[in-house]
């Protein structure tokens, strides 16, 4: 379903942010990314959601390759995928209804009764149907963002990315979100996810990769990287992460 292909991406200050990273994600499997901060693993999410362009190799979505030069062919890439990011980004001068139905109504075409029944149907998927008038500084930050998450999937998404989804939260707040995301791996859902939740990403994830410096120097499922890895560099993480 998702094909990266010797991703390089470098940025104005000569950090090599991602180098020659290879990674295949088939249709609902759950991948996550783990590693020290400043390993590349945001960076490879925002040039799979077209929010950063590559210096050089190749993102394919069901076989074909993004045009990240064609902004129109991009653009409908780009629709297949949800994406949260850490701190929400909801627009604060719109009610969480309205953070719902904006992208349905003007890039999908939906009419404005049609988004606002997608937008209550995951909104009750997430337990805030109650909160659909409010606006995002009325909500505490899980509230946020598991609005966040709603509006990602009212775009009918085919793959959720998510970029550290809890780490801007209090840890009681945690909880609650990764509920929500536990739910959309029963569904089924494609998801490539960055997360410092340790034991969380060993609970759903069906692989695992490790990036530091910008590659991928281990990959395998949960048991494999958590319990037999014989890389002294994930090793040395884990020990001090977990």
């Amino acid at each position: 379903m998702i094909d990266i292909v010797n991703l390089n991406k470098t940025f104005s200050n000569k950090v090599e942010a991602v180098k020659d990273f290879s990674l295949s994600v088939e249709k609902g499997e759950v991948i996550s990314l783990i590693g020290p901060s400043g390993s590349g693993k945001s960076t490879v999410l925002r040039c799979i959601a077209g929010l950063e362009t590559p210096d050089s190799g190749e993102i394919l979505i069901n076989g074909k390759t993004i045009d990240f030069a064609n902004e129109k062919e991009a653009q409908k890439q780009r629709i297949i995928m949800g994406f949260v990011f850490q701190h929400f980004n909801l627009f604060a001068n719109m009610t969480v209804m309205q953070n719902l139905t904006v992208a349905p109504v003007n890039v999908q075409g939906k009419s404005e009764e049609e988004a606002r029944r997608l937008a209550m149907k995951y909104l009750k998927r997430v337990g805030l149907e109650d909160k659909a008038d409010e606006f995002p500084s009325k909500l505490s930050g899980g509230q946020q963002q598991r609005v966040a998450i709603a509006r990602a999937l009212c775009m009918n998404p085919e793959i959720m990315l998510f970029d550290e989804p809890t780490s801007a939260l209090d840890p009681e707040m945690i909880k609650e979100v990764l509920n929500v995301i536990r739910g959309l791996v029963d569904d089924g859902m494609t998801m490539i996810i960055v997360s410092h939740e340790m034991n969380f990403a060993r609970e759903i994830s069906d692989r695992i990769a490790f990036l530091e410096n910008g590659r991928i120097i281990e990959t395998g499922t949960p048991d494999y990287i958590f319990n037999s890895t014989e890389n002294r560099r994930v090793k040395a993480f884990l020990d001090k992460v977990l």
